[in-house]
């Protein structure tokens, strides 16, 4: 039987996996992408505890990889491994990073039913190829370009579903799905354009992407929302709190 918040941890650890490039090492993996250097998704380390035998030496092989690359060096704290960036800030500190640490993520989990109810207002489709309306559209006037890049590919990944909700021939929401290697799905946040919100565009989106996950059998989907009116939305979707682990992060200062 699968062990739900093992595989949520694995998975937010690899998510980018379906629109950047990577490369594992030793004690982690690199991702980068050199066309899309402003997406900290698409840019970054992840380390793991029990697979560091020098920190140190492995800041200055991380710091040494992305500055090769002209992009800026930063690093996610593998969710396993809750509290070890403050346990080393020391050493960091003395490599050029500085660390810190958010408020907790609520991991949750889809395992109630659907209490949104909406009137159609929104055309939502499944995306297979790519439609530049969602750079033109949405990503553009919300200034977020560096999306751009993250939906193009995940358009063309085969573990990945992008949904886009239109508004006669104008695309106003999207959000993107990522079916786990780990046997669970990741929901990423609902970027609504700039122009559009307060329509209750995102409600419709995650409302229909959650039915389909439903009539698809996809089992195991979760999210973490950023803020409470998210977290409150979810929870009328069907999501409930699983667990809660902090976020931290170390970003190149020199």
């Amino acid at each position: 039987m699968i062990n739900i918040r093992k595989a949520i941890m694995q998975e937010e650890d690899i998510f980018p996996k379906v629109f950047t490039n990577y490369r594992i090492e030793p004690y982690g993996i690199l991702f980068y992408n050199e066309l899309n250097k402003t997406s900290y998704d698409s840019n970054h380390a992840v380390i793991y505890r029990n697979e560091v035998l020098n920190l140190g030496e492995v800041l200055d092989q991380i710091t040494a990889f992305y500055q090769s690359k002209d992009i800026h060096p930063s690093i996610y704290q593998a969710v396993i491994d809750e509290g070890y960036f403050q346990e080393e800030k020391d050493i960091f500190r003395a490599k050029g990073y500085n660390t810190w640490v958010e408020e907790p993520a609520n991991f949750m989990l889809l395992n109630n039913s659907n209490k949104i109810f909406v009137q159609k207002t929104i055309d939502v489709r499944l995306v297979t190829e790519w439609d530049k309306r969602i750079a033109t559209d949405i990503c553009i006037p919300s200034n977020e370009e560096y999306e751009i890049e993250v939906f193009k590919q995940s358009v063309k990944h085969d573990d990945s579903k992008v949904f886009v909700g239109y508004v006669g021939n104008k695309a106003v929401a999207i959000t993107r799905l990522h079916l786990s290697e780990y046997d669970c799905c990741r929901f990423d946040y609902i970027l609504v354009s700039k122009n559009d919100r307060k329509n209750g565009y995102a409600r419709e989106l995650l409302s229909y992407v959650t039915d389909y996950c439903r009539d698809k059998g996809i089992k195991n989907c979760y999210q973490w929302p950023a803020h409470k009116t998210s977290e409150k939305l979810c929870h009328e979707a069907g999501f409930r709190s699983l667990f809660k682990s902090e976020i931290a992060r170390a970003s190149y200062s020199k």
